[in-house]
């Protein structure tokens, strides 16, 4: 109880999952393998172990009141007692019955009734106090729950009318809890469902035995207290829980035909962000599905960046959803409850949108980078920011890139929301036109190494696969209008490749070589010219690496000229001595003297 400053008292509303808690120590404790025994002694030590946490112990030191009126309830553990002394009652009496069953104890009926009959009263105490003191949600489960086991009793006493009328008011309940949108526990609620249903079919089995006059009076009477009044009100709480939900502001995901609730704080920040920033900057981004021969070329580095950036968002989101499923792994190992395992499960849905949509910005990203850089190596000019690191674009870069593509589309197709025949055979028919594009640019690299027999395989492969892609998508405009594109490319470059493939085969062929240098598209003489300019006229078969342009160095022939140059020429000429030929010059008495 709290007081506010107007020193009116205001009762705090208690939130139980009345389900969920039983059902997870029902399977986790015992129920799995129908032990009720063992399950029993865990109710015992659960109520033991409440009761020593509010201090409310009973022995024998002294008296404790028991719990009478609402307001000696200050704590939701004395509401837990309650409904784990209802557990305890219901296991024990489960368990006499099937020891009332094989014969052996027949006294073990009467205590079997008792048993029931106290689980029933614990749990209309346990409605009781939960309508004054639990919220909406709790108060109109805590009646399934008590209508639940008022029909356990009714049925071991065979008063049919009575138990289809309390089971019928559990089964309403639980189908509307069903259909609120809160998936957390909505399998919990439709297996108690199809329980509910052969209770009732079994209930009007063993009243159509009853004389037909009282079956009809008693079906009347059971309209018009169950049907009228009793549903009539349990739709109304109904609809104002389902009221109370829309007015929540909580993030909600629908994804895989569930709707989900996002319970961290952490992710409805991070998810809100991604948002915020998608819808400011989607007008931006190119119309969905992706055409890349409708890009503009000055609008694609600011795409790849606004792609960067959602991507970013939901890699923060993916860290975040990681670590919260690797929590409740751990918890799952060491106490598993059916509550853990649907959050679990839960979240694996969340992060399977979340990687969806961030393997589909990536994809969309990379699809139009590698138009960038196909048409920048057909010699376009463009801003190659988006490609960091590099300054010039290869074609290993595509082969590259095309790996990653089909890795992301593969991881895409996983995570999809919705997934039918027609749309599994278009995206086999897509992840195989990215093999076929990545040979495509294998095949452009092996040209490039001059490996002509290795492409020409390369190319048959991607051919076939052309004609699977076409036979299975006959009706995706969009895939067949890329499958046309690349069997054109392919065309363009098949008959180049076998011409090359061709001469490199000559080059190694020595046999081959001499059969095509023999053979002489001219008539008359065969003679074949080894230099191209004197045989201009004649079309011999002999390779161009055996020509020449002329031939050099020319013959040497006499040619009447001027004589131009000869001073040029004599001193770069060296002639024979001339000292042999020379006459002796005679010699006198006094030649020497006078210098003679």
């Amino acid at each position: 109880m709290t007081s506010t400053s107007n020193n009116t008292v205001e009762i705090i509303k208690y939130n139980i999952d009345v389900l969920n808690t039983t059902q997870s120590s029902q399977i986790q404790f015992g129920l799995r393998v129908q032990d009720y025994k063992k399950y029993r002694h865990y109710c015992s030590k659960r109520i033991q172990k409440l009761r020593k946490q509010i201090r409310k112990l009973y022995g024998k030191k002294g008296y404790i009141q028991k719990i009478q009126e609402t307001k000696q309830i200050n704590d939701q553990r004395y509401l837990l007692i309650m409904l784990f002394k209802t557990e305890r009652a219901w296991s024990y009496g489960m368990d006499l019955k099937a020891e009332y069953e094989q014969g052996t104890n027949p006294r073990a009926g009467f205590h079997m009734s008792r048993r029931f009959a106290k689980a029933a009263l614990h749990a209309t105490e346990f409605e009781k106090y939960c309508r004054e003191l639990a919220d909406q949600s709790t108060i109109i489960e805590a009646q399934a729950y008590a209508s639940w086991h008022r029909s356990s009793l009714l049925l071991n006493k065979e008063d049919w009318t009575k138990a289809l009328e309390e089971i019928t008011i559990a089964r309403t309940i639980y189908d509307g809890l069903s259909n609120l949108g809160d998936h957390s526990q909505k399998d919990l609620y439709l297996k108690r469902i199809e329980e509910s249903d052969q209770i009732i079919r079994f209930c009007k089995y063993n009243l159509r035995s009853i004389d037909n006059t009282t079956l009809v009076k008693e079906q009347s009477n059971l309209n018009l207290t169950s049907n009228n009044t009793i549903l009539e009100n349990i739709k109304v709480n109904l609809t104002e829980i389902s009221n109370n939900q829309k007015k929540d502001q909580s993030k909600v995901i629908t994804w895989k035909s569930k709707n989900i609730k996002v319970e961290s704080e952490k992710l409805k920040e991070k998810l809100e962000t991604f948002e915020q920033y998608k819808s400011s900057n989607e007008s931006k981004l190119p119309t969905q599905p992706l055409n890349v021969n409708k890009l503009n070329p000055t609008d694609t580095y600011p795409q790849t960046q606004i792609y960067d950036k959602l991507v970013f968002h939901l890699i923060n989101c993916e860290v975040i959803l990681k670590n919260e499923i690797s929590h409740y792994s751990r918890v799952n190992a060491k106490n598993k409850t059916v509550k853990s395992e649907t959050e679990e499960s839960n979240l694996n849905i969340i992060l399977s949108y979340v990687l969806y949509h961030k393997m589909k910005y990536l994809y969309d990203r990379n699809q139009i980078i590698i138009w960038m850089m196909t048409r920048s190596l057909n010699g376009e000019t463009f801003d190659l920011k988006a490609i960091k690191n590099k300054k010039k674009s290869t074609y290993k870069d595509l082969v590259r890139m095309s790996t990653h593509q089909i890795k992301i589309f593969q991881q895409m197709v996983e995570n999809h929301d919705q997934t039918t025949t027609t749309t599994n055979k278009d995206n086999d028919s897509q992840v195989l036109l990215l093999k076929s594009k990545r040979l495509y640019f294998i095949s452009v690299c092996t040209i490039e190494a001059k490996k002509f027999s290795v492409t020409m395989g390369i190319m048959d492969k991607v051919i076939g696969n052309i004609a699977v892609i076409k036979k299975q998508s006959s009706k995706n405009s969009g895939l067949i209008q890329e499958v046309t594109e690349l069997e054109s490319l392919i065309k363009q470059q098949k008959s180049q490749i076998a011409a090359n493939s061709f001469i490199e085969q000559l080059q190694t062929n020595e046999e081959l070589k001499k059969q095509m240098n023999s053979l002489s598209l001219s008539q008359g003489d065969s003679s074949k010219n080894t230099d191209i300019i004197s045989g201009q006229n004649s079309f011999d078969t002999s390779f161009l690496e055996e020509k020449k342009l002329i031939d050099f160095p020319p013959a040497l022939e006499p040619v009447p000229v001027k004589p131009l140059f000869f001073d040029l020429a004599f001193n770069s000429v060296q002639f024979p001595s001339l000292e042999q030929r020379k006459k002796p010059v005679s010699k006198g008495i006094f030649g020497s003297f006078w210098g003679r």
